[in-house]
């Protein structure tokens, strides 16, 4: 994979459940609660907590993660150790993780636009992630 072909999206900070606050999303599928936010330069920040059982990998639920798009998450994830298997989350945007160096590396393959990603309920409803 060519990393000068990605572009920074986000970072995944794992949190305590007693600190992940009012508003966060909840997905059954995963067990995992999901508050979104921006540090103090813009970055976007993805803050998650776990409840018991959940089948996420444990890199993941204990791991800051960082996360990039590419043009094609096939070819970007190919020959690396897949930790979170390739799936679609929410039509029009997929992902995958991935262990590079020893670091935990989302990869996020989508066309939708920032503001639907971040602030859409009706996108980030309609799959399997946050559905209720």
């Amino acid at each position: 994979m060519d990393f000068k072909t990605l572009s920074f999206h986000h970072i995944g900070i794992p949190i305590e459940k007693s600190k992940i606050g009012k508003g966060a999303k909840y997905s059954p599928l995963y067990k995992m609660y999901t508050k979104d936010g921006k540090n103090n330069l813009g970055l976007h920040i993805q803050y998650h907590a776990f409840d018991e059982g959940s089948s996420l990998n444990k890199r993941i639920q204990t791991n800051v993660h960082i996360a990039f798009k590419t043009k094609n998450i096939e070819k970007s994830i190919e020959g690396y150790e897949v930790v979170m298997p390739l799936y679609e989350p929410f039509k029009g945007y997929k992902c995958a993780c991935i262990i590079v160096n020893d670091t935990l590396i989302e990869i996020i393959e989508t066309q939708l636009p920032e503001e639907q990603i971040w602030n859409d309920e009706e996108t980030l409803n309609n799959g399997i992630l946050y559905k209720k």
